[in-house]
């Protein structure tokens, strides 16, 4: 979008803290950052934003809006691209029924707050951005506890591309939600989303924004709702190491890409916007090609491994073998001379009782003849 100026960075920062603390939207010069003079509330809108019903964005004169308009209309043109997936995709119909079901509950219930947010789906669903943005905003403004309008407001600015004013809302969102439940997920997914992208580059990143936290975090996003896009794509690309170095990476591994692949599959899969499934698709195929050849590679190494252990403990049972067969010869060869001596002995014992008999039967012979005379 061109060069930033020091005038932008003010701006954006202006913004930036407007949108935390949740005050009304920033009614500075979007060029210059002049406040309205005390005599009137705000500076004039941009006609085509006004045309369009995006959110205000206020200029002191022609002068600032001729030299703000290189800028702003490359932000026109990404409206445009993003109204015109939003009217091609199922999510327009997604956003009229839901604002037909809260505006039921609103009915039955009777209670301000479902009224409020009712109104501001209806004007959503209608795409009045500006004056669903102002509803949001007067909703929180009452019920600054209540995480679901800064979520919805966040949708709504990013729908109107204002990713800058939208991230911290998401984070709001994340903070508030009880942590575990699908909702929650959907605010950190929708927060990481937002935070990579350019226009935040100024945006103070929360203390998750780093690769330990980012790999163990959206795990536990896909973890809860593993059914949305936007929580499949965060794994994905967290898995993957980023893009443009937007945090400080660590290595990935021929396993973590394929799991991004996975992911991404996933994403494709569970998506409801026509444009985003061959896009998935593709980024999941890169990374199958990326990952497929390592993977098949470490598994060469690997049986190139297991065959070489396999090898080695073939050969030390061999070894081992081959010891108890000598170990048993020797102590077989040990028995059977301890046999063979034990025999010997026998024999030597049997002889010298046989000598010993027959020596006394000469004795005994020769007394009876005596006798006999």
């Amino acid at each position: 979008m061109g060069e930033i100026t020091s005038s932008d960075l003010v701006a954006l920062v202006v913004f930036a803290e407007l949108v935390t603390t949740m005050a009304e939207p920033s009614l500075l010069c979007v060029n210059c950052a002049r406040p309205p003079p005390p005599h009137r509330r705000t500076w004039n809108r941009c006609v085509r934003c006004a045309e369009l019903n995006l959110p205000s964005t206020y200029y002191c004169g022609d002068e600032c809006a001729q030299a703000h308009w290189p800028k702003h209309k490359v932000y026109h043109r990404q409206v445009k691209e993003r109204h015109k997936n939003f009217c091609d995709g199922a999510e327009r119909d997604r956003d009229r029924s839901l604002a037909e079901t809260v505006a039921r509950r609103a009915e039955a219930t009777g209670d301000e707050y479902d009224k409020g947010c009712a109104s501001a789906m209806a004007l959503n669903a209608e795409g009045d951005l500006h004056a669903a943005v102002k509803a949001w905003r007067k909703v929180i403004k009452e019920w600054p506890g209540a995480p679901t309008p800064y979520f919805n407001l966040a949708v709504e600015l990013t729908r109107s591309c204002r990713k800058d004013e939208a991230a911290p809302l998401y984070l709001k969102a994340m903070e508030l939600y009880e942590e575990g439940t699908e909702q929650w997920a959907l605010a950190v997914a929708g927060a990481f989303d937002l935070l990579k992208s350019p226009e935040c580059d100024e945006v103070p990143k929360p203390e998750w924004w780093n690769d330990e936290a980012l790999m163990a975090l959206s795990a536990r996003v896909v973890a809860v709702y593993p059914d949305s896009p936007r929580s499949c794509v965060m794994r994905a690309l967290v898995l993957s190491g980023g893009e443009h170095d937007l945090w400080n990476v660590g290595l990935r591994s021929a396993a973590e890409i394929k799991e991004a692949a996975t992911w991404y599959r996933r994403a494709a899969m569970v998506t409801h916007t026509p444009a985003e499934k061959p896009r998935f698709e593709r980024l999941a195929s890169a990374r199958d090609a990326f990952a497929d050849p390592l993977l098949a590679e470490e598994e060469a190494e690997a049986a190139k491994a297991r065959g070489a252990a396999e090898a080695e403990a073939a050969e030390a049972r061999a070894a081992v073998k081959a010891e108890a067969a000598e170990a048993l010869k020797v102590a077989e060869a040990k028995a059977r001379a301890a046999a063979d001596e034990l025999l010997a002995e026998e024999e030597t014992e049997k002889a010298q009782a046989a000598g010993t008999k027959a020596g006394k039967a000469k004795q005994g012979t020769g007394k009876k003849g005596k006798g006999k005379r």
